[in-house]
């Protein structure tokens, strides 16, 4: 059960995360756009439609999931009166409630966009269709904030809430644009998406200072979403909540290290189109797809960490033979203030604090040229 939950919310969080996106590409590629952009521009708006009936569907699902877990039987996942207590007597069941609200009228407004594809759209009609749908899918994806871990924590359950929602949005803005632009980048290297390059120039450009600002968004986010989770060292290392969100962190840097590779190609975009252009365009879409794929995995951990009780409330088990204290560093007079203001060289300041630890107990002295820990 748990890791059919976990699915479930993976796939759940990936649609609402590509909804984001797709909308995003397609105001950053703009209006007016060639024949190969705008046939890209009407598949990005087939794949809302589909993603946004994945999401419902998955969103259906997760009430089943969900109801069987309260109830403690998996028969529950098909009984009624099962679901209406999970959905009117439960916090999560209220959130559900109005995120499938506005996926629903994200969904009536990609029909609405399918039925208008035979008429002209204004530059007004074209922006506002949209923006209205970016802002539906964002708020869609924000309330996932209030249906987690943060809006348990005490005190500053909003604060914390708040955060996460941030941290859902900047990661739709930035993961779920990545995919979409891959392909306008894979089309425009073709010789037959040739008159494509402009808008996949224009997209790719807009998106790096965007992405920028996404990411600086998401490691404060973070930063402050780990602060009321975790809590310390000792649960980030010994709990398993910690122990995913350190493949977390592993697999961002990761993503880091490919989005480096991928700035060095933006310059070569506008370079001679046979010899450098399009070539560039090849690589930055293959080096964009695997910041997707990276970024699909992050969000496997994400879906499990949902599903993980927070290291804060865990008690953690240390996996190392030795643990670091700031308070056994508290013996000599002023010997604390000498270690953060870094008064001694590098050996002379070692050389004391070990001494100083042996003297509480914390290791004993050098056995065999080893420290070893004294055992109580």
């Amino acid at each position: 059960m748990t890791a059919l939950g976990a699915g479930l919310r993976w796939i759940n969080l990936l649609a609402g995360i590509l909804l984001i996106g797709l909308f995003t590409a397609s105001l950053l590629a703009g209006p007016r756009l060639r024949p190969t952009a705008r046939a890209w521009d009407e598949g990005l708006g087939r794949w809302a439609r589909w993603l946004a009936g994945l999401a419902l569907l998955s969103g259906l699902l997760l009430v089943a999931h969900q109801s069987a877990h309260l109830a403690g039987r998996p028969a529950a996942a098909l009984e009624l009166a099962a679901w209406l207590g999970v959905l009117l007597e439960t916090r999560w069941g209220a959130i559900w409630l109005l995120r499938h609200v506005l996926l629903l009228l994200l969904a009536a407004l990609a029909l609405l966009r399918e039925r208008g594809r035979e008429r002209e759209e204004s530059t007004a009609d074209w922006a506002a269709l949209r923006i209205e749908s970016w802002l539906l899918g964002a708020a869609a994806l924000a309330a996932l904030g209030w249906a987690g871990h943060a809006a348990a924590v005490e005190p500053g359950a909003l604060w914390a809430a708040l955060v996460d929602a941030t941290h859902l949005i900047a990661a739709g803005a930035w993961l779920g644009t990545l995919l979409p632009l891959s392909l306008l980048l894979r089309l425009a290297s073709r010789e037959a998406g040739a008159d494509s390059r402009p808008e996949a120039v224009l997209a790719v450009r807009r998106f790096s200072g965007l992405a920028l600002g996404a990411m600086l968004l998401l490691a404060a986010t973070g930063i402050g979403n780990s602060w009321s989770q975790v809590g310390g060292v000792p649960a980030l290392i010994g709990t398993s909540y910690g122990r995913l969100l350190l493949l977390k962190l592993a697999l961002v840097l990761a993503i880091l290290l490919v989005a480096r590779r991928s700035r060095g190609s933006l310059r070569a975009l506008s370079g001679d189109a046979v010899t450098v252009g399009r070539p560039a365009m090849t690589r930055l879409s293959r080096l964009l797809a695997l910041e997707w794929t990276l970024g699909a995995l992050l969000l496997v951990a994400v879906s499990v960490l949902a599903i993980t009780p927070p290291a804060r409330h865990d008690s953690p088990s240390w996996p190392l033979s030795f643990r670091f204290s700031y308070d056994a560093a508290a013996g000599p007079t002023g010997l604390r203030a000498r270690v953060l203001v870094g008064e001694e060289s590098g050996p002379q300041l070692t050389q004391i604090v070990l001494d100083a630890i042996v003297r509480r107990g914390t290791i004993a002295p050098e056995v065999d040229g080893r420290l070893v820990r004294r055992r109580r």
